[in-house]
Parts: structure tokens; sequence; C-alpha cells
């Protein structure tokens, strides 16, 4: 019986994935925005932003530096949409900003599209201190630090020393830093620190929560294996990703997956 209702639920959860499609994510752009900042979409999306005032644009690259030429388009009165579909061989985040004069460093105007991940985690400098100095994240999660001003660094390791695991420059002129939690981190504290101001004070810990490596088929990373997981990979089914959805890690989320799942169903981990 108990192999027959597995096979019930397989049917029924590919049925359900078949319906999935992608969908078309719309974006504001305005004086000076991007609302939402940070979506989570999925590969296959069509990214919609759409002129909600003012002469800007969008230009894909590392904020408010350089641009990659990934995508580009004017966001004007004379072109007031524009429209992008996430590729197969996307990045997890795909960082963009408005080029137009002063929009990207004194306007705050960039985004990211945080592609088959968690939700985003916002982290300011208040002067020499992050705020907030402590996250809690699942794995799979994105860290985004946003520089509100003066020159730091986001590098991880204790006691003012790095670990050599990441470290970004966090500026006025570079004033995004992103980072995504590894789908597979067994949990535990990031320690992270600003290299000219640690001496200060300036630290921040990432508390990872989340089954990690032992327990994949934890896929939401609330301790036990439930429906909630089987439908987390069932929306993400057929994606390419590392991203908890992809519970045997092999990169694609497909039915081994959730086998994976249900063979831990009911688990407590």
């Amino acid at each position: 019986m108990g192999s027959m209702l597995q096979g019930v639920i397989v049917v029924s959860s590919l049925a359900i994935a078949g319906t999935l499609c992608a969908d078309t994510v719309n974006i504001g752009v305005g004086n000076t925005y991007y609302a939402p900042q940070f979506p989570n979409v999925q590969i296959g999306d069509t990214m919609h932003w759409v002129r909600e005032g003012g002469t800007h644009d969008v230009t894909s690259g590392v904020p408010c530096d350089s641009a990659d030429g990934l995508f580009y388009s004017p966001i004007t009165a004379a072109s007031p949409t524009f429209d992008w579909i996430i590729p197969s061989d996307a990045s997890e985040v795909i960082v963009y900003y408005c080029g137009v004069g002063g929009h990207c460093v004194s306007g705050h105007q960039y985004g990211a599209l945080l592609v088959n991940t968690g939700p985003a985690h916002l982290i300011e400098n208040n002067g020499f201190a992050f705020d907030p100095p402590n996250v809690n994240v699942q794995p799979g999660d994105v860290i985004v630090w946003e520089c509100t001003g003066g020159t730091h660094d986001v590098t991880f390791g204790t006691n003012c020393t790095a670990s050599g695991e990441f470290s970004e420059p966090f500026t006025a002129l570079l004033p995004l830093v992103t980072y995504v939690v590894p789908a597979d981190h067994p949990g535990g504290v990031i320690d992270y620190f600003c290299t000219p101001h640690c001496s200060w004070g300036m630290t921040g810990t990432i508390t990872v929560e989340g089954g990690g490596p032992d327990c994949p088929a934890d896929v939401d990373g609330n301790g036990t294996v439930s429906v909630d997981d089987l439908l987390a990979v069932i929306s993400a089914f057929n994606t390419t990703c590392t991203c908890p959805a992809d519970v045997t890690g092999d990169g694609v989320v497909n039915v081994e997956d959730i086998l994976g799942v249900l063979a831990a169903y009911g688990e407590n981990c």
C-alpha cells in the first residue's frame, strides 16, 4: 500500500509540475528605484521592466561600476518597457543598475534577480556598523549588503582574520554585495567583518539554520520532511540550479528529487 501511495503521489506531482509555466515578473522603474528590487524568479520567467517616471535604463553588470553585456535597454518615455527571459544557464544572482547620471551611486538605483534561490536578507552599513548585525537564514537564501556611504568591505572570518572564503569591496561606488548561502551548508554561524574598521567593532554574523547535507529532503529547513518540501520541489521542477529543491545535488530538479523527499517523508531532522 505504501509503494502504491507513493506512486500515486509521484504521478500527481508530475502532473502538477507539468502544468507549471513560466511567469512574467513586472518591475517598476521610477525616480530612482526598481520595484521589487530583489525578486525571486525562475529560469524561463520573463522580466518585464516598465517605466513609472523619469529617464533610466537597465544595465546588467556590477553596480555602479561596469556593464557585463548580458542585457541593456533604455527605459524612457520613448521606450517605456523592456522584456528579458531568464536563460537556462543563468547564475543564481543577476545584478543590474541604472547607468543614467548618478542614479546608481547617489540614488541607489540597482537591483538583482534571484534565480531559483531563497529570499533576500538585507544588511546596510550604519556608519561603522552592519545593520542588522545578525541575521538568521536558510541554506539557499541570499544575503544582500547595501552600502549607505564610506569605504568598507565584507570579509568572512573571525577576530579580524580573514578565512579566505569570501571578501568583497563595499563602498559608495560599489554599493551592492551579494552572497548565496550554499544549499548544502551544514548550518552554524558565519562570522564576517569590515577589514579597515574591524577593530572599531564593525562585525556581523549570519546564522544558517535548516537541514544541510544531513537532511537534504528538508527543503524548507523547518526540521520536518513534509508536503511543503514536496511542493517546493514541484515548484522548481525541471530547472537547473544549486538550490534546496535540488535534493540529490545533481544540479537539476527532477523526479529523483521528488523521490528523495518521499523516501524521507515524515522524518524529523
